[in-house]
């Protein structure tokens, strides 16, 4: 291994994204210049004469430098304890040498070749909506959840939108503050007040004591969410729904794949809403689906997603172009056959991420309850720094240094975004569980096609972090 003298940066311009903010280089990619040393990108790929603050090289250990950050060139937020080192090399062909990026997501696409004569077939119908791709799609789907009537539409949030409209809901809407934005913008958008109901922060869903508590006599429905695929307590809330005379709809953006009790997502509530985005068990490149259990819904959200007109012109209610196209529903109807092979093999990773992580002190992996099945659209854990010995916001970053991406679904919350300043709770503690649980939350790499090893060096790093030991990429 090349001798390399360790850099501490203050401030980067222009430097890769992919590229480690931390770096050890050769010395021979560096010039002294005083009290400051400039990378020199003739002899260092990539650095694309970055202007950094450094300090001088200290003693080398074992191939790479090891040094505490002192207040003259600390990086900012990081931990003054923190021993860090991202490591690069050159080898004998390359200008260096650096690990493979891993991505937080991607699409489980269909094949390419397959979809082409059916493609040029409705590419030459010149039918490119409302046809027959959609109303086979919607019949596939349907398959998968008996007894209820599926709407296809161009995404999750016009099918959550348009399910309250169809449901006629009105006055005010629980729904956990833990969730993406898109499920408080539906009832905001349909003209009901959100009020926000903390999570359990062990399975990240609704916590359904406390939305019983907050049951009042202006309460229209209740919007409960999948987090990361993760069934809700779904016979509870069902029980809660019709004890109160109250609309269920499931934002279930992460959940085709899913069962509760052995039935299902698609088969609870009043409704059911489904993602298909890029990111999601299968997609249709965007679109969403809408499972609904009374035929009259279902009528009602198709003459919505077409504007509210239901045919002959004279609309019945404000509506949206909700319309999903027959492209888009084609690459729904060929991804289809692999959801149950992708959300398998999701499972699969998970299984592999839960047996490292499990062993390490201060991570909280999201509970599935017995007897359900989470589609694992993300990986979710807590970092709980006191226990682990860094913040998620630690570990988060040395992930990126090392070319890995994550997330941090969902933080801040609901109620803390800027927009929902209106509706947040104005009583202190009122939502202390999501408080908490976003400031913890990590999402890491979960994708059919993730790879063992990535599994392993992403736990690696994990673990270094925690224990204060140097992460060599």
């Amino acid at each position: 291994m090349l001798p390399c003298c360790r850099i501490a940066v203050l401030e980067v311009r222009q430097f890769p994204p992919d590229h480690a903010s931390e770096i050890a280089i050769p010395p021979a990619a560096v010039n002294r210049r005083g009290a400051q040393l400039r990378v020199n990108p003739d002899a260092y790929a990539g650095a694309a004469g970055t202007v950094v603050a450094m300090t001088p090289p200290a003693r080398m250990e074992a191939g790479h430098w090891r040094e505490r950050p002192t207040k003259a060139h600390r990086p900012p937020q990081e931990s003054a304890e923190r021993e860090v080192v991202v490591q690069a090399a050159k080898d004998a062909g390359d200008s260096r040498t650096k690990a493979r990026r891993i991505q937080v997501a991607a699409p489980a696409l269909p094949d390419f070749e397959a979809a082409l004569p059916l493609l040029r077939e409705i590419w030459n119908s010149g039918e490119l909506t409302n046809g027959r791709t959609v109303a086979a799609f919607e019949r596939k789907v349907a398959e998968l959840m008996p007894g209820r009537e599926v709407v296809a539409v161009n995404n999750c949030t016009a099918g959550l939108m348009l399910a309250l409209r169809a449901l006629n809901v009105h006055g005010e809407v629980l729904v956990p503050s833990f969730t993406f934005m898109a499920s408080a913008h539906a009832i905001v958008w349909s003209g009901c007040r959100p009020v926000f109901v903390d999570c359990d922060p062990e399975t990240l869903n609704v916590n359904v004591e406390d939305l019983q508590r907050k049951i009042t006599k202006h309460t229209g429905a209740i919007i409960a969410v999948y987090v990361s695929g993760n069934p809700p307590a779904l016979d509870v809330l069902e029980k809660i729904a019709r004890e109160h005379s109250l609309k269920l709809i499931l934002d279930a953006a992460h959940g085709l794949g899913s069962s509760f009790q052995g039935r299902p997502a698609g088969s609870f509530g009043d409704a059911e809403v489904f993602s298909l985005s890029p990111t999601k068990t299968i997609t249709s490149c965007e679109g969403g689906l809408v499972s609904l259990r009374e035929a009259e819904s279902a009528r009602r959200l198709r003459s919505g997603r077409n504007y509210g007109n239901p045919g002959n012109y004279d609309c019945e209610f404000i509506g949206l172009n909700a319309r999903m196209s027959e492209l888009h529903a084609l690459v729904g109807l060929q991804s289809l056959p692999h959801l149950q092979r992708n959300v398998e093999e999701r499972r699969r990773l998970v299984r592999l991420y839960t047996g490292a992580l499990a062993k390490l002190r201060g991570v909280r992996l999201q509970r599935v309850e017995e007897g359900n099945l989470s589609s694992y659209k993300d990986f979710s854990l807590r970092i709980v720094e006191r226990e682990f010995g860094a913040s998620r916001d630690e570990v988060r970053r040395v992930l990126e240094r090392s070319g890995i991406e994550t997330r941090t679904y969902f933080d801040p919350p609901v109620h803390r975004m800027a927009a929902y300043r209106p509706w947040a709770p104005t009583r202190s503690g009122d939502l202390a569980a999501t408080e908490v649980v976003a400031q913890q939350i990590l999402n890491l790499p979960l994708y059919v096609g993730l790879r063992e090893d990535d599994i392993a060096r992403i736990v690696s790093i994990i673990e270094a972090v925690g224990t204060r030991t140097p992460v060599r990429v």
